[in-house]
């Protein structure tokens, strides 16, 4: 259920902050944010956006593309995690949301 939940808000978010937007490009890890990034797909795809989900294996990977312009959100890290890499890679990122962690 709170992935549902999550899978709804985000494309909620998404929806409301991109209505613009073609398509938009979501950096997410793979298994647990793939999978519930899928179903958020068809949420939004269901309110008219199209997202284009974008699966990377390096953790460091998302942020920096996010930073240079390639993504336009990502759903895969915690908030210190997020903390430390805007802190040592100086990247200009903010939260707009939270999402699952995984042991």
């Amino acid at each position: 259920m709170k992935k549902l939940i999550l899978a709804a808000s985000l494309a909620a978010l998404f929806t409301a902050g991109q209505a613009l937007a073609e398509t938009i490009k979501i950096g997410v890890t793979p298994a647990e944010h793939a999978q519930i990034m899928e179903q958020v797909k068809k949420i939004a795809a269901a309110k008219g956006l199209d997202i284009d989900i974008i699966e990377f294996s390096d953790y460091v990977v998302p942020n920096q593309a996010l930073a240079d312009g390639e993504l336009q959100a990502n759903s895969f890290q915690h908030q210190p995690y997020l903390d430390n890499q805007i802190a040592d890679r100086k990247f200009d990122l903010v939260s707009v949301g939270t999402t699952i962690t995984t042991p």
